[in-house]
């Protein structure tokens, strides 16, 4: 639903190699970097649960770039993550905690450091205390998003496409009961938000009718004697007895067994409100997902001078058993820090002992300036 998405740290991605080289560092600070972090590499590889690589192309700033990294690294009680480039190096931890009897709580955090002195520090948590659920996020930075990952500008996500500054944001979900959750988030930055609204969820179901499979015959038994004349009613002797042999029937004579369901899919529902900094309306969005992994879902915000709308749609095993294809496209004109269109295409597909990914991507920029932008990449699972 557009109301506060983050403050544009899920469109932090992976790394990227520019075609033209520009020059490593100019300072000594940072020139030991590209051997040091190389030579991680290198060295944890062997111990890597995942390594991938990737090319990607935008227009018309960007030209070509390049990565490689490794993800999902044992280390230091929880998971580390690297990547190179030629305008940027990339470490990343996240760990997982137990906090009985509060609950469970996860914490990642990503450093960015470009060849040109920049850096970018996008941090997140989330934990759950009995029925509420807290998410949290900050970034500070000193170099756009851009020097770190090209599709930023366009991803579903909003990016705060700034070339120094900071953002928070912070939500809170509580669960009313099984079936409703309320919603409070907010956001601080260069465009302050609050948010409030609440969801619910409905499992559709369908009636599903069984019928019953016929006996078969016993070829072993004799025969009955045919008999000589017709057979009188018989008439039950014990009344109980007859009425115990009747099935048992409603109050309208009906049958009050209940027929057999079977889910068909979800229904999701989001209604609330936006206040901010150039922007005031209600929202309000649906989506429904099948039991195979369909799901499509839709969300607009209208209001005093402003609009929006978002859609995305997913389907799997579109390109072959375990593939996954997700379309989406936003039009936020109120957002002044990120793009304002943004719409894209992302598929997945087994390839080899790996993954192939496609990400392909296109929009406005802030200035009103009209771009696009293609990866491809390829992750591979290491023993």
């Amino acid at each position: 639903m557009p109301v506060v998405k983050g403050s544009g740290l899920e469109a932090a991605g992976p790394l990227r190699y520019a075609a033209r080289m520009r020059p490593p560092l100019r300072s000594g600070r940072f020139r030991s970097l590209p051997v040091t972090l190389g030579a991680a590499l290198l060295v944890t590889s062997a111990q890597a649960a995942t390594l991938d690589f990737g090319v990607s192309y935008r227009a018309p700033d960007a030209g070509l770039w390049g990565r490689v990294g490794v993800s999902d690294l044992d280390l230091l009680g929880g998971q580390v993550s690297a990547a190179l480039s030629s305008r940027a190096a990339q470490v990343g931890y996240a760990r997982s905690l137990s906090l009985p009897p509060l609950g469970a709580a996860t914490a990642r955090t990503d450093l960015a450091v470009t060849w040109q002195g920049g850096v970018r520090v996008d941090s997140r948590a989330s934990a759950g205390v009995g029925p509420v659920a807290l998410n949290l996020a900050g970034a500070y930075f000193t170099a756009p998003i851009t020097d770190v990952d090209p599709l930023a500008p366009f991803a579903q996500a909003p990016a705060d496409l700034r070339g120094r500054g900071w953002n928070a944001s912070l939500t809170a979900r509580y669960r009313v009961n099984r079936t409703l959750i309320a919603v409070l988030g907010g956001e601080l930055g260069a465009q302050p938000q609050l948010s409030v609204g609440v969801e619910g969820r409905r499992v559709l179901t369908r009636a599903v009718t069984v019928e019953p499979e016929p006996a078969e015959p016993d070829l072993t038994a004799a025969p009955e004697p045919a008999a000589t004349q017709p057979d009188a009613p018989e008439v039950a002797a014990d009344p109980a007895a007859a009425a115990a042999d009747t099935p048992e029937t409603g109050p309208l004579g009906m049958d009050d067994t209940l027929p057999d369901t079977e889910p068909v899919g979800t229904l999701t529902w989001r209604a609330g409100a936006l206040a901010g900094r150039d922007v005031l309306g209600l929202t309000g969005g649906v989506s429904y997902a099948t039991e195979n992994g369909l799901s499509v879902g839709v969300d607009a915000l209208a209001g005093l001078n402003s609009f929006g709308v978002t859609g995305s749609l997913s389907a799997p095993d579109l390109l072959g058993d375990g593939s996954s294809v997700r379309l989406y496209a936003a039009y936020e004109p109120w957002r002044t820090v990120s793009a304002p269109l943004r719409t894209g295409v992302n598929a997945s597909l087994p390839a080899g002992s790996g993954t192939l990914t496609l990400d392909a991507s296109a929009g406005r920029t802030l200035q009103g300036q009209s771009g696009f932008g293609v990866r491809v990449g390829y992750t591979l699972p290491l023993p």
